[in-house]
């Protein structure tokens, strides 16, 4: 392989260094994927792919990414060949595809065909949720760093990706602006130390498989930029514009923003953590949770994601966003509740006192009893009216309460008076009746019930602390604006 410093290559031009890469890094990349990947070879066979054919696409990333069958399209226009890669959500999006192929490409008649992503492939295939084998981190469900050498040292810092080589180096250096991403394969690349200023051009840059350590954009203007299956500790954007950005399935550890413009920028089943945002404006900031972090415990994800919706809550309130404002709060509540849940182990303190450590025991008892009350009145919050944000909720609430007390009153032996002062049982719409009035706490005297028993009394006079209580909560949910 012909060995050229970063700053080397980023002189080349875009197609030179796309060249550069299908004969040397990629090509050995590839190679030892074959080697060690199982059934590689026999993905490629049934799939109609060859690893040169992968490498003359200049777009690594697409075959192993995407985690549902895929349209690759070959264009050629003014001998420029280009390829198109279009995940296939449904059968019905297939169809659509097909049909308007010819009119999407201006009419350039594309040459077409359809193949399975290898992780997917190899899912269906064998069953291999982890098909990677490592060392030192075990079985891994895709392509994730594994290793780095000199992390600390921008000129000499490596990165080494699952199953175990070492990708193409080609940060510790500065590049002039955000537009110099363009056209470049920067699949399967190690950008740590990279710091970027100037402005983008129009074309979308999507990335797969990369590494970005402590990278800086220093006013720069990034846009139309997607990252897939990439790492990032230590970003850093100060004076700013990041429009139409999108994080998918990345690994976010400490970002910082600070006297930045954000629009249109998405963080999507992304691990992530420690956002922090100084001075910045923000429209339309999508993030959307991941279902479990890899690196960590559920009760971690859980407490991860809460503090997020927090920070993000937070830079809305800055921004003057109210319904943004609320939806965090709502979704940094939810996942407290759910920590909290998750966070309760009477089990493993039942255990402890078994093995005769009472004083641990007791302890893990008395935090686990306060973890469980809060994660119940936090529930009963949920589900009433949402922490607050839902306080429509109240009214689907309230007629369950009604028609349940209802119920129980069409069933019980309980007998009324009427203004008639005719004694009756409860029909169905006396009882509904009765259970309105009672609990609103109107009382009005139409109706005069005798029980003949107890426990009666106490049914009917829950029901009126119930309302008494929910009629408060509709006040409370629609006048309190300062929960935040």
């Amino acid at each position: 392989m012909t060995i050229l410093k970063p700053y080397e290559l980023w002189a080349l031009t875009p197609l030179e260094f796309n060249k550069w890469r299908r004969e040397n890094d990629l090509n050995d990349l590839l190679n030892y994927f074959q080697k060690t990947l199982p059934h590689f070879d026999e993905w490629l066979t049934e799939n109609s792919l060859t690893i040169d054919f992968i490498l003359q696409t200049d777009k690594t990333g697409d075959f192993f990414y995407w985690d549902k069958e895929v349209f690759l399209f070959k264009t050629i226009k003014e001998a420029i060949v280009s390829y198109f890669f279009i995940p296939i959500e449904n059968r019905k999006h297939e169809k659509q595809i097909e049909s308007h192929k010819s009119i999407v490409y201006e009419n350039e008649h594309p040459e077409y065909f359809k193949f399975k992503p290898y992780f997917l492939w190899v899912k269906w295939k064998y069953k291999l949720d982890k098909p990677i084998k490592t060392t030192y981190s075990g079985d891994l469900e895709t392509f994730r760093y594994i290793g780095s050498a000199s992390p600390d040292l921008p000129e000499i810092s490596t990165q080494v990706i699952a199953p175990g080589i070492t990708v193409l180096k080609l940060g510790g250096l500065k590049i002039k602006e955000w537009g110099e991403l363009n056209n470049r394969n920067l699949d399967f690349t190690n950008l740590d130390f990279l710091e970027i200023k100037g402005k983008s051009k129009g074309d979308e840059i999507k990335i797969f498989y990369s590494s970005f350590r402590n990278l800086i954009l220093s006013n720069a203007e990034a846009k139309f930029s997607k990252f897939y299956q990439s790492e990032f500790t230590n970003l850093y954007t100060v004076n700013s514009r990041l429009y139409g950005i999108g994080f998918y399935n990345c690994s976010i550890f400490k970002a910082y923003f600070e006297s930045t413009s954000i629009s249109n920028l998405i963080v999507e089943n992304c691990c992530s953590n420690n956002f922090s945002f100084n001075r910045v404006e923000v429209e339309n900031f999508e993030y959307v949770p991941p279902k479990r972090e890899y690196h960590c415990n559920i009760i971690t994800t859980y407490k991860t994601i809460s503090d997020n919706y927090k920070r993000l809550r937070m830079l809305f309130q800055s921004n003057g966003q109210q319904q943004e404002v609320s939806k965090a709060f709502y979704y940094e509540r939810l996942y407290e509740m759910k920590n909290s849940w998750a966070d309760t182990r009477f089990l493993q303190s039942f255990t402890s006192i078994w093995k005769i450590n009472k004083e641990y025991g007791f302890s893990a008892l008395k935090y686990n009893f306060k973890t469980l009350f809060k994660s119940i009145s936090d529930f009963v919050s949920f589900i009433i009216w949402g922490f607050g944000e839902r306080p429509v909720r109240i009214f689907t609430s309230t007629l369950i309460s009604i028609f349940i007390y209802s119920i129980i009153y069409k069933f019980s032996d309980i007998t009324v008076n009427t203004v008639s002062c005719i004694e009756t049982n409860l029909d169905w719409v006396n009882s509904i009746y009765f259970s309105i009035v009672t609990f609103t706490t109107l009382g009005l005297g139409d109706i005069n019930p005798l029980y003949s028993s107890d426990f009666y009394k106490l049914i009917v006079g829950s029901e009126a602390l119930l309302g008494a209580f929910f009629m408060g909560l509709i006040v409370a949910g629609f006048a309190n604006k300062s929960r935040y």
